[in-house]
């Protein structure tokens, strides 16, 4: 790095002091940029430190190496996928707000199909433990979006009563399973987003109150 870089100084400091915030902003911000549409295994850190002017040393100052870096991308795309979900709510209707939020969903895994793995897939931990007990703390924050309509539904009757957490995995493992083929298999398609659709309409019937009443006759008859 040149050592007339503001983004160095005094070499004989501490290694930890010779990069700031700035840096360890632009490597994040590059990270996401670059990951947005390829998977972590394309992520490779020597261009990536290039790209900010700097080396590799850096990444492993302020992250703790690749799995620490990828943890910090993961927590911050949380992050972007909850405003956004936040964001889609209008609050017209809980039904509304349902359908809105879930179509940002899938719009969001379509725009950082690269991200989307690393948001909802197994958490992705830093090395060190005092980052990754921060980053975990409370689950991840897509969730609440989703917690919060789903309560709002069964509290307003609209949907039948049952166990919040229980109903919003439920939805999310029909919504990703969507997404997922769409990313996978129908991308091209342009019946994809009528998929999408169809397996929406198929939930929200799902969990409306009374949705179970033809089961729950034909269990009684036979």
């Amino acid at each position: 790095m040149n050592p007339t870089s503001p983004r160095a100084t005094d070499r004989s400091a501490p290694g930890h002091a010779q990069y700031d915030d700035t840096l360890r902003q632009g490597i994040l911000e590059e990270a996401l940029s670059r990951l947005r549409d390829g998977g972590p295994e394309n992520l490779g850190l020597r261009p990536l430190a290039s790209s900010q002017g700097t080396s590799t040393t850096a990444i492993y100052t302020m992250f703790g190496g690749k799995a620490g870096l990828l943890a910090a991308v993961a927590h911050e795309a949380d992050r972007q996928l909850a405003e956004e979900l936040r964001g889609s709510l209008r609050h017209d209707s809980v039904e509304g707000d349902m359908r809105s939020l879930c179509r940002a969903y899938r719009l969001w895994a379509l725009d950082n199909h690269g991200l989307y793995g690393l948001v909802v897939g197994e958490p992705v931990r830093s090395p060190r433990p005092d980052v990754a007990a921060r980053e975990a703390d409370g689950g991840p924050r897509w969730r609440e979006p989703l917690l919060e309509v789903v309560d709002a539904l069964v509290d307003e009757g609209v949907f039948r009563a049952a166990d919040v957490h229980e109903i919003a995995t439920a939805i999310w493992a029909s919504l990703h399973g969507v997404v997922s083929l769409e990313l996978s298999v129908w991308r091209s398609s342009p019946s994809a987003e009528q998929y999408f659709e169809t397996q929406l309409a198929a939930i929200l019937r799902s969990w409306a109150v009374g949705a179970d009443e033809p089961r729950r006759r034909a269990t009684v008859a036979g």
